[in-house]
C-alpha cells in the first residue's frame, strides 16, 4: 500500500466540490474561526462548548463565540496546569493568559467536563493571585447532567442564575435569539439529511461547524442554500461510517477514512451530527424551554445513567456499516465508556475499529491508514 496519503487513489469518488458564495463564505467562517468576533460591535462572549446556551447570551447583547484554537505550545499555561489536561483546555488557558484574546468580554464555562470545570477553577485562582492581569469575566454554567429531579431543578435555578449574571435582556429578546436560534438548527438537519447520500464527511464537517462561528440569523440563511445546492448532487457510493468518541473538530480522520473508501456519515459528539438536536420549545416560557434544551438534549460526556448517554449512539450504530471509535490520546473521559460500547456493538454484530492516534496536524501515521484500510476492506465485504 502506498502510505503516501496525499496519493492515494483507492478511496471514494466525490464530486467534485460544490463552489457559491454561501457555501465559500460557511467555509471560511470555519477556517477562520474567530473573524466574525473581532469585526463584531456587540461585546463577545467566548464559550468553551456546546452547552452553554447560546439563546441567552445572543438576547443579552453578546456575540457568542466557540472558543476553538488549535493544539500547540502553550507556554503561558506550562506554570500553572499540569501535563494532565487535554490539548484543547491547555490552549484555550493558555489564549487567555497571553492575552492574545483580550477582545473578549466575557467566557461562559459550562460544566459539561472535568476539564472545563478545571478551566474555570484555574481562572478563578490566576485572577486571585494575580489581580493585576487582564482577563474577561468568567461565568460558570453549572449545569449537571445526571438525570434526577433534584439535577433538573438544579439546572433550571443555575440557568436562571446566569440570566441575570449576563445583564438586562427582556422575555422578547430572548424569544427572537430562541427563534434564530431554531432556524440555525433546521438548517443544520437539512445538511445532515444530505450525509445519507449526498454529502461525505470531510465536506460536512466545515459546513457544520461553521454554526459555532456565526450569528444564527446569519448561518441559516447561508446553510440553507448550501443545503439546496447540494442536494442536486448525485450519490456518494461507499459503506457508511459512524466516528465515535473524542470530540473532531477538523475534518482530518474524515478524510483518511474516506480515502479508503467509506463515508463517514455521523459522528457521536456535539461537533457533527449531533449539534443540531431538536429545537428549543416555543410552548414553555423561555427560560425554562432554554435550560431543557441543554439539560436534555445536549450531548455531554457527563450524561448519567449510562444508558441515557449510549441510546443515541446505538440508535445510529444500527444504521451504518461499522463504528470507528476515535479516543484521543490526552481522553480521560470515554475510554471508560469505551468496553461497553464496544460490547454492545459485538452483540448487534456492528464491526468496529479503535484508532488512538491523534490527527489533529492534519496527518495520520502509515499504521493507522492499514487498519483502516483492512476494515474498509471488511465493511464492503
Amino acid at each position: 500500500m502506498n502510505h503516501a496519503y496525499q496519493t492515494y487513489t483507492g478511496g471514494v469518488q466525490f464530486n467534485v466540490p460544490d463552489s457559491s458564495p454561501e457555501i465559500e463564505q460557511l467555509q471560511q467562517s470555519y477556517r477562520a474561526r474567530l473573524a466574525g468576533a473581532l469585526g463584531q460591535s456587540r461585546p463577545v462572549a467566548g464559550v468553551t462548548s456546546n452547552t452553554a446556551p447560546w439563546e441567552l447570551l445572543c438576547a443579552a447583547g453578546y456575540f457568542p463565540v466557540l472558543l476553538s484554537p488549535a493544539n500547540g505550545p502553550a507556554p503561558f499555561a506550562a506554570p500553572y496546569m499540569e501535563a494532565g489536561f487535554d490539548g484543547r483546555t491547555r490552549s484555550i488557558f493558555d489564549r487567555l493568559l497571553s492575552g492574545e484574546w483580550s477582545f473578549l468580554h466575557t467566557v461562559v464555562i459550562p460544566r459539561t467536563s472535568e476539564q472545563e470545570h478545571k478551566l474555570f477553577l484555574y481562572l478563578r485562582e490566576v485572577a486571585r493571585q494575580e489581580p493585576s492581569r487582564k482577563l474577561p469575566r468568567t461565568l460558570l454554567f453549572n449545569l449537571l447532567h445526571a438525570q434526577s429531579a433534584e439535577a433538573r431543578t438544579y439546572g433550571l435555578s443555575r440557568t436562571r442564575e446566569l440570566w441575570k449574571a449576563l445583564g438586562p435582556a427582556s422575555m422578547e429578546e430572548l424569544a427572537k435569539a430562541i427563534a434564530d436560534g431554531n432556524a440555525a438548527r433546521g438548517a443544520l438537519r437539512a445538511l445532515l439529511r444530505l450525509r445519507a447520500d449526498r454529502l461525505s464527511g470531510a465536506e460536512a464537517l466545515p459546513l457544520l461547524g461553521a454554526y459555532y462561528f456565526m450569528d444564527r440569523a446569519d448561518y441559516a440563511r447561508l446553510a440553507v442554500r448550501a443545503a439546496d445546492i447540494m442536494a442536486a448532487r448525485p450519490a456518494i457510493p461507499g459503506p457508511r461510517v459512524m466516528i465515535k468518541g473524542s470530540m473532531l473538530d477538523h475534518p482530518h480522520l474524515h478524510r483518511a477514512i474516506e480515502g479508503h473508501g467509506a463515508v463517514v456519515a455521523a459522528e457521536d459528539d456535539w461537533w457533527g451530527s449531533r449539534a443540531a438536536g431538536q429545537d428549543v420549545s416555543t410552548e414553555l416560557g423561555p427560560l425554562e424551554a432554554v435550560f431543557l434544551k441543554y439539560y436534555e438534549d445536549a450531548p455531554s460526556p457527563r450524561v448519567f445513567p449510562a444508558s441515557v448517554a449510549d441510546a443515541w449512539f446505538l440508535e445510529t450504530a444500527s444504521t451504518v456499516a461499522g463504528v470507528v471509535f476515535y479516543i484521543s490520546p490526552d481522553d480521560d473521559v470515554r475510554g471508560w465508556d469505551y468496553p461497553r460500547q464496544r460490547s454492545a456493538l459485538d452483540a448487534r454484530g456492528i464491526p468496529h475499529l479503535l484508532l488512538r492516534e491523534d490527527p489533529a496536524g492534519g496527518d495520520v501515521p502509515p499504521e493507522c491508514h492499514d487498519r483502516i484500510e483492512e476494515f474498509t476492506t471488511r465493511l464492503k465485504g
